[in-house]
Protein backbone atom coordinates (compact mmCIF):
# COMPACT_ATOMS: atom_id res chain seq x y z
CA UNK A 1 0.00 0.00 0.00
CA UNK A 2 1.34 3.35 -1.08
CA UNK A 3 0.22 6.77 -1.54
CA UNK A 4 1.75 10.15 -2.96
CA UNK A 5 2.72 13.34 -1.44
CA UNK A 6 2.30 15.52 -4.45
CA UNK A 7 5.21 18.10 -4.19
CA UNK A 8 4.74 21.37 -5.97
CA UNK A 9 7.36 24.50 -5.47
CA UNK A 10 5.26 26.75 -4.58
CA UNK A 11 7.74 30.17 -5.05
CA UNK A 12 11.64 30.04 -5.40
CA UNK A 13 14.36 32.79 -5.66
CA UNK A 14 17.87 31.79 -7.92
CA UNK A 15 20.73 33.30 -6.63
CA UNK A 16 21.44 34.67 -9.98
CA UNK A 17 17.74 35.71 -11.64
CA UNK A 18 19.32 37.04 -14.76
CA UNK A 19 20.77 33.25 -15.67
CA UNK A 20 17.04 32.57 -16.45
CA UNK A 21 14.94 34.23 -19.14
CA UNK A 22 11.65 33.52 -17.38
CA UNK A 23 10.50 32.71 -14.44
CA UNK A 24 8.13 29.88 -15.93
CA UNK A 25 11.49 28.18 -17.24
CA UNK A 26 13.33 28.65 -13.74
CA UNK A 27 10.67 27.00 -12.03
CA UNK A 28 10.44 23.82 -14.70
CA UNK A 29 13.91 23.68 -14.57
CA UNK A 30 14.35 23.62 -10.74
CA UNK A 31 11.34 21.13 -10.45
CA UNK A 32 13.64 19.11 -12.57
CA UNK A 33 16.78 19.26 -10.51
CA UNK A 34 15.10 18.98 -7.65
CA UNK A 35 13.98 15.78 -8.26
CA UNK A 36 16.99 14.88 -8.92
CA UNK A 37 18.72 15.63 -5.71
CA UNK A 38 15.86 14.35 -4.02
CA UNK A 39 15.74 11.06 -5.89
CA UNK A 40 19.66 10.46 -4.79
CA UNK A 41 18.85 11.61 -1.28
CA UNK A 42 19.66 10.11 2.20
CA UNK A 43 16.17 8.20 2.96
CA UNK A 44 17.29 6.78 5.76
CA UNK A 45 18.26 10.33 7.02
CA UNK A 46 15.08 11.64 5.94
CA UNK A 47 13.13 9.02 7.49
CA UNK A 48 15.08 9.48 10.75
CA UNK A 49 14.33 13.16 10.35
CA UNK A 50 10.63 12.20 10.93
CA UNK A 51 10.97 9.76 13.49
CA UNK A 52 12.42 12.23 15.67
CA UNK A 53 9.68 14.84 15.07
CA UNK A 54 7.07 11.29 16.42
CA UNK A 55 5.87 11.25 12.62
CA UNK A 56 5.72 8.70 9.74
CA UNK A 57 5.65 5.79 12.57
CA UNK A 58 5.05 2.26 10.47
CA UNK A 59 5.82 4.60 7.43
CA UNK A 60 8.25 4.46 4.86
CA UNK A 61 9.87 6.33 2.10
CA UNK A 62 9.78 4.20 -0.81
CA UNK A 63 11.19 7.01 -3.78
CA UNK A 64 10.62 9.80 -5.30
CA UNK A 65 8.64 10.16 -8.70
CA UNK A 66 8.73 12.90 -11.51
CA UNK A 67 6.52 15.47 -10.81
CA UNK A 68 7.75 15.43 -7.74
CA UNK A 69 6.05 12.63 -5.70
CA UNK A 70 7.49 11.18 -2.79
CA UNK A 71 5.83 7.63 -2.55
CA UNK A 72 5.13 6.50 1.00
CA UNK A 73 4.36 2.72 1.70
CA UNK A 74 3.24 1.68 4.71
CA UNK A 75 2.91 -1.17 7.42
CA UNK A 76 -0.71 -1.19 8.41
CA UNK A 77 -3.92 1.37 8.10
CA UNK A 78 -2.65 3.08 11.74
CA UNK A 79 0.65 4.37 9.95
CA UNK A 80 -1.74 5.82 6.77
CA UNK A 81 -4.16 7.26 8.71
CA UNK A 82 -1.36 9.19 10.57
CA UNK A 83 0.52 10.44 7.30
CA UNK A 84 -2.94 11.33 6.16
CA UNK A 85 -4.26 12.98 8.84
CA UNK A 86 -1.04 15.41 8.45
CA UNK A 87 -2.17 16.37 5.32
CA UNK A 88 -5.82 16.51 6.24
CA UNK A 89 -4.60 19.18 9.22
CA UNK A 90 -2.32 20.76 6.73
CA UNK A 91 0.76 19.96 8.68
CA UNK A 92 2.17 18.44 5.44
CA UNK A 93 3.44 21.49 4.04
CA UNK A 94 5.68 23.05 6.94
CA UNK A 95 6.60 19.09 8.01
CA UNK A 96 7.86 18.28 3.85
CA UNK A 97 9.58 21.83 3.51
CA UNK A 98 11.96 21.18 7.24
CA UNK A 99 12.40 17.92 5.87
CA UNK A 100 13.23 18.70 2.15
CA UNK A 101 15.04 22.22 2.00
CA UNK A 102 18.07 23.05 3.78
CA UNK A 103 21.08 25.47 3.57
CA UNK A 104 23.06 22.77 1.57
CA UNK A 105 20.36 21.82 -0.89
CA UNK A 106 19.71 25.37 -1.81
CA UNK A 107 23.37 26.08 -2.66
CA UNK A 108 22.93 23.13 -5.22
CA UNK A 109 20.32 24.41 -6.76
CA UNK A 110 21.46 27.79 -6.65
CA UNK A 111 18.60 29.31 -4.86
CA UNK A 112 18.26 31.46 -2.22
CA UNK A 113 15.04 30.60 -1.19
CA UNK A 114 12.29 27.44 -2.14
CA UNK A 115 9.10 27.03 -0.44
CA UNK A 116 7.56 23.76 -0.82
CA UNK A 117 3.83 22.89 -1.06
CA UNK A 118 2.53 19.46 -0.73
CA UNK A 119 -1.05 17.82 -2.02
CA UNK A 120 -2.16 14.03 -1.22
CA UNK A 121 -5.45 12.89 -3.01
CA UNK A 122 -8.24 10.66 -1.49
CA UNK A 123 -8.88 8.16 -3.84
CA UNK A 124 -5.20 7.19 -3.16
CA UNK A 125 -6.05 7.83 0.34
CA UNK A 126 -8.86 5.32 -0.38
CA UNK A 127 -7.35 2.68 -2.24
CA UNK A 128 -4.89 2.19 -0.15
CA UNK A 129 -6.51 1.96 3.00
CA UNK A 130 -8.54 -0.93 0.97
CA UNK A 131 -5.41 -2.42 -0.06
CA UNK A 132 -3.71 -2.22 3.34
CA UNK A 133 -7.25 -3.95 5.16
CA UNK A 134 -7.07 -7.00 2.29
CA UNK A 135 -3.26 -7.54 2.23
CA UNK A 136 -2.29 -10.60 3.83
CA UNK A 137 0.03 -11.09 6.66
CA UNK A 138 2.18 -13.30 4.32
CA UNK A 139 5.85 -12.43 4.45
CA UNK A 140 7.31 -11.19 0.80
CA UNK A 141 10.70 -11.56 0.22
CA UNK A 142 13.36 -9.17 0.94
CA UNK A 143 15.00 -9.70 -2.79
CA UNK A 144 11.65 -7.61 -3.91
CA UNK A 145 12.50 -4.40 -1.97
CA UNK A 146 16.03 -3.52 -3.89
CA UNK A 147 16.33 -0.88 -1.10
CA UNK A 148 15.99 -3.00 2.26
CA UNK A 149 18.94 -5.44 -0.14
CA UNK A 150 20.93 -2.53 -0.10
CA UNK A 151 20.17 -1.95 3.44
CA UNK A 152 20.70 -5.00 4.62
CA UNK A 153 24.15 -5.63 3.11
CA UNK A 154 25.53 -1.89 4.74
CA UNK A 155 24.03 -3.62 8.06
CA UNK A 156 26.23 -6.67 7.54
CA UNK A 157 29.37 -4.50 6.15
CA UNK A 158 28.83 -2.69 9.58
CA UNK A 159 28.21 -5.56 11.81
CA UNK A 160 31.97 -6.98 10.66
CA UNK A 161 33.00 -4.16 12.63
CA UNK A 162 31.26 -3.95 15.17
CA UNK A 163 32.26 -7.51 16.07
CA UNK A 164 35.73 -6.22 16.34
CA UNK A 165 35.24 -3.46 18.05
CA UNK A 166 32.84 -5.14 20.51
CA UNK A 167 35.53 -7.77 21.35
CA UNK A 168 37.73 -4.72 22.26
CA UNK A 169 35.22 -3.08 24.60
CA UNK A 170 34.82 -6.78 26.31
CA UNK A 171 38.51 -6.84 26.80
CA UNK A 172 39.08 -3.13 28.40
CA UNK A 173 36.20 -3.73 30.32
CA UNK A 174 37.66 -7.09 31.59
CA UNK A 175 41.14 -4.77 32.29
CA UNK A 176 39.81 -1.68 33.90
CA UNK A 177 37.79 -4.24 36.01
CA UNK A 178 40.52 -5.40 37.62
CA UNK A 179 41.87 -1.89 38.37
CA UNK A 180 38.35 -0.91 40.44
CA UNK A 181 40.46 -0.87 43.86
CA UNK A 182 43.33 1.45 42.55
CA UNK A 183 40.68 3.77 40.43
CA UNK A 184 38.70 4.62 43.89
CA UNK A 185 41.57 5.28 45.97
CA UNK A 186 42.93 7.76 43.37
CA UNK A 187 39.78 9.06 42.65
CA UNK A 188 39.69 9.98 46.39
CA UNK A 189 42.65 11.47 46.81
CA UNK A 190 41.11 14.32 44.30
CA UNK A 191 37.53 14.34 45.74
CA UNK A 192 36.44 17.75 47.61
CA UNK A 193 36.87 16.16 51.50
CA UNK A 194 32.86 16.57 52.35
CA UNK A 195 31.76 14.78 49.03
CA UNK A 196 28.91 11.67 49.28
CA UNK A 197 27.83 11.31 46.00
CA UNK A 198 29.25 11.87 42.20
CA UNK A 199 25.62 12.86 40.64
CA UNK A 200 26.88 13.07 37.11
CA UNK A 201 30.06 12.41 34.74
CA UNK A 202 30.45 16.25 33.85
CA UNK A 203 30.31 16.91 38.08
CA UNK A 204 33.26 13.87 38.18
CA UNK A 205 34.93 15.78 35.11
CA UNK A 206 35.23 19.26 36.60
CA UNK A 207 37.03 17.86 39.76
CA UNK A 208 39.56 16.14 37.83
CA UNK A 209 40.33 19.15 35.64
CA UNK A 210 40.86 20.99 38.78
CA UNK A 211 43.04 17.65 40.30
CA UNK A 212 44.95 18.48 36.92
CA UNK A 213 45.82 21.64 37.61
CA UNK A 214 47.69 20.50 40.84
CA UNK A 215 51.59 19.33 40.46
CA UNK A 216 52.39 15.60 39.50
CA UNK A 217 48.64 14.94 39.13
CA UNK A 218 48.89 14.01 35.62
CA UNK A 219 50.44 10.57 35.91
CA UNK A 220 48.44 9.80 38.96
CA UNK A 221 45.70 10.16 37.40
CA UNK A 222 46.14 7.67 34.70
CA UNK A 223 43.49 5.35 35.75
CA UNK A 224 41.33 7.86 35.51
CA UNK A 225 41.82 8.91 32.04
CA UNK A 226 41.59 5.30 31.63
CA UNK A 227 38.10 5.43 32.68
CA UNK A 228 37.36 8.75 30.63
CA UNK A 229 38.31 7.17 27.80
CA UNK A 230 36.38 3.82 28.08
CA UNK A 231 33.04 6.11 28.59
CA UNK A 232 34.25 8.52 25.60
CA UNK A 233 34.44 5.33 23.68
CA UNK A 234 31.21 3.77 24.89
CA UNK A 235 29.93 6.62 23.75
CA UNK A 236 31.38 6.79 20.02
CA UNK A 237 30.36 3.11 19.47
CA UNK A 238 26.91 3.07 20.52
CA UNK A 239 26.62 6.63 18.58
CA UNK A 240 27.58 4.85 15.45
CA UNK A 241 25.36 2.00 16.10
CA UNK A 242 22.25 4.44 16.36
CA UNK A 243 23.18 6.07 12.90
CA UNK A 244 24.08 2.70 11.17
CA UNK A 245 21.47 0.37 12.42
CA UNK A 246 18.94 1.83 14.29
CA UNK A 247 17.96 4.81 11.71
CA UNK A 248 18.29 2.27 8.88
CA UNK A 249 16.29 -0.04 10.30
CA UNK A 250 13.18 2.46 10.48
CA UNK A 251 13.14 1.83 6.69
CA UNK A 252 13.57 -1.71 6.33
CA UNK A 253 9.83 -2.96 5.71
CA UNK A 254 8.01 -4.96 7.91
CA UNK A 255 6.14 -7.17 5.88
CA UNK A 256 9.52 -8.42 4.72
CA UNK A 257 10.62 -9.48 8.43
CA UNK A 258 9.59 -12.69 10.70
CA UNK A 259 8.07 -11.81 13.57
CA UNK A 260 11.06 -12.42 15.74
CA UNK A 261 12.97 -9.69 13.66
CA UNK A 262 9.76 -7.52 14.28
CA UNK A 263 10.63 -8.26 17.93
CA UNK A 264 14.32 -7.48 17.83
CA UNK A 265 14.37 -4.46 15.87
CA UNK A 266 12.78 -2.20 18.46
CA UNK A 267 14.86 -3.90 21.13
CA UNK A 268 18.07 -3.22 19.48
CA UNK A 269 16.68 0.76 18.86
CA UNK A 270 16.14 0.76 22.42
CA UNK A 271 18.84 -0.68 23.97
CA UNK A 272 21.07 1.70 22.08
CA UNK A 273 19.18 4.51 22.95
CA UNK A 274 18.69 4.35 27.12
CA UNK A 275 21.98 3.10 27.04
CA UNK A 276 23.42 6.35 25.28
CA UNK A 277 21.36 8.33 27.56
CA UNK A 278 23.03 6.78 30.40
CA UNK A 279 26.24 7.41 28.97
CA UNK A 280 25.95 11.02 28.85
CA UNK A 281 27.55 13.58 30.40
CA UNK A 282 25.06 14.94 32.61
CA UNK A 283 22.88 11.69 33.18
CA UNK A 284 22.04 10.68 37.06
CA UNK A 285 24.49 8.61 38.27
CA UNK A 286 22.32 7.82 41.37
CA UNK A 287 19.73 5.95 38.49
CA UNK A 288 22.52 3.50 37.39
CA UNK A 289 23.76 0.41 38.50
CA UNK A 290 25.11 -3.12 37.48
CA UNK A 291 24.38 -5.78 39.91
CA UNK A 292 27.61 -7.53 39.42
CA UNK A 293 30.37 -4.65 39.87
CA UNK A 294 27.59 -3.70 43.06
CA UNK A 295 29.12 -6.23 44.43
CA UNK A 296 32.83 -5.61 43.90
CA UNK A 297 32.04 -2.34 45.84
CA UNK A 298 31.31 -1.62 49.53
CA UNK A 299 28.15 -0.57 50.22
CA UNK A 300 29.55 2.26 51.42
CA UNK A 301 31.25 3.27 48.17
CA UNK A 302 27.66 3.11 46.14
CA UNK A 303 26.93 6.26 46.40
CA UNK A 304 30.36 7.68 45.16
CA UNK A 305 31.35 5.08 42.44
CA UNK A 306 28.28 2.80 41.66
CA UNK A 307 26.93 4.55 38.99
CA UNK A 308 29.93 6.02 37.81
CA UNK A 309 31.77 2.79 37.68
CA UNK A 310 28.63 0.73 36.32
CA UNK A 311 28.75 2.75 33.00
CA UNK A 312 31.44 0.59 32.08
CA UNK A 313 29.97 -2.55 32.47
CA UNK A 314 26.24 -1.38 31.31
CA UNK A 315 27.63 0.24 27.87
CA UNK A 316 29.99 -2.83 26.95
CA UNK A 317 27.04 -5.58 27.66
CA UNK A 318 24.68 -3.51 25.74
CA UNK A 319 27.26 -3.40 22.78
CA UNK A 320 27.45 -7.19 22.84
CA UNK A 321 23.54 -7.51 22.94
CA UNK A 322 22.98 -5.25 20.91
CA UNK A 323 25.64 -7.25 18.20
CA UNK A 324 24.21 -10.58 18.96
CA UNK A 325 20.86 -8.69 17.94
CA UNK A 326 21.66 -7.48 14.79
CA UNK A 327 22.98 -10.88 14.17
CA UNK A 328 19.90 -12.89 14.31
CA UNK A 329 18.38 -9.94 12.72
CA UNK A 330 20.56 -10.32 9.48
CA UNK A 331 20.56 -14.24 9.68
CA UNK A 332 16.94 -14.14 9.69
CA UNK A 333 16.45 -13.28 5.93
CA UNK A 334 16.63 -16.16 3.84
CA UNK A 335 19.05 -14.79 0.90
Amino acid sequence: GEVGVYITVYDATAANPKAYGSEHFYFMELMEKLHEELSKGNFVKMRAALEQKGEFKGAYIERFEKGIVMAVGFDDIQALESVWKLHSTEKMNGLIQDLLINQALLKKLQATRIVLTTRMFEDEYTNCKNELLSRSMQRISIKTKQHDMELLQKLKNFQNQFNDDVQILQETEANFGKKLGEFMMVAKQILPVNMLKIKTVKEFETIVKVAKGTPRAAKKLEIIDKYFDIVKKLRSVLTEVEAAVCLPLLQMHKVCETERQREVKPQIQTLAKETLQKLRADADLQKVSHPGWGKRLLKSEHDLFLGLLSLVPIGTEAAFDINCLLDEYINDFPL
